[in-house]
């Protein structure tokens, strides 16, 4: 069965993890950027955490990655609280795509995908055991459309063709939950729907932070605001985006409104609702 077919294949048959929050405080010096944060992404459905910048996303997918240990709060995957899991199966279940993909080495395509096989591989990293490693990387090369660029340098790139090779590096871990930050930064239009589509087709536990609000609407099952490091509402896409809470969140009058093509919701927007945030 390939990587595709086995994620599509645990969706079917609700073989998915439950991703949750308690209480979750993180303090920067004198500082709290987050403030007894609670969130549950639901197995196999796609959860938004939206939010203005500077409204704490990135440090709560730090924290729902085990990048940071927050102050105060438990994190649980399948129940099982995060922090009591070995480093190399949290690498096996939780994965995250950061906003800014980076290297100092300048590693082909194939190379920086074949990194994500690392937690598979033996304690001296070793390959033997990763007998799958080979056909993973290669289809999801074909997944992410780089199998073209597999022998590029990561430095003759562009800003979305880095973005994709490291969603690919992500996916070929074969994550039981994706965690994903800004992941639409430095792709045209297309690219963004093509990406969404293919973490939505995977049907994967999935948190992502997003400013679009319209990809949001179209591409989430659920969201989660945050707005100075506290949750300012939660709930599926059409419960949770209210106009009064994205007056109050974002500082502009808008509302959701049925798609006039599509069987979802979309953004309607007037404008600012007082000035600048």
């Amino acid at each position: 069965m390939s990587h595709r077919e086995n994620c599509v294949h645990r969706a079917a048959h609700g073989d998915l993890l439950e991703v949750t929050a308690e209480g979750v405080t993180v303090r920067l010096g004198d500082r709290t950027v987050l403030d007894s944060v609670g969130l549950r992404a639901a197995g196999g459905r796609v959860t938004g955490l939206l939010g203005p910048n500077g409204s704490g996303k990135t440090t709560l997918l730090h924290v729902l990655a085990g990048l940071r240990r927050p102050d105060a709060g438990v994190v649980r995957v399948g129940g099982t609280d995060l922090r009591s899991l070995p480093d190399r199966r949290r690498a096996r279940t939780v994965a995250l795509v950061e906003q800014h993909a980076a290297t100092t080495v300048d590693l082909t395509v194939r190379e920086v995908v074949t990194l994500g096989r690392l937690p598979h591989r033996g304690r001296l990293g070793g390959a033997a055991r990763d007998t799958r490693g080979a056909d993973v990387v290669e289809e999801v090369l074909e997944m992410v459309g780089l199998a073209p660029l597999a022998e590029r340098l990561w430095g003759t790139l562009s800003g979305g063709e880095r973005q994709r090779a490291h969603l690919g590096r992500t996916l070929a871990q074969e994550p039981e939950v994706l965690l994903l930050d800004e992941p639409t930064n430095h792709l045209d239009l297309g690219q963004q729907l093509r990406f969404l589509s293919l973490v939505r087709e995977l049907g994967l536990t999935a948190v992502a932070a997003l400013h679009d609000l319209e990809l949001a609407a179209a591409f989430c099952d659920d969201v989660v605001v945050l707005d100075g490091g506290r949750v300012r509402g939660d709930g599926t896409v059409g419960d949770a985006l209210t106009a009064p809470l994205l007056g109050e969140v974002y500082g502009v009058e808008a509302s959701l409104a049925p798609h006039p093509r599509l069987p979802r919701q979309h953004l309607v927007w007037d404008g600012p609702s007082g000035g600048p945030r």
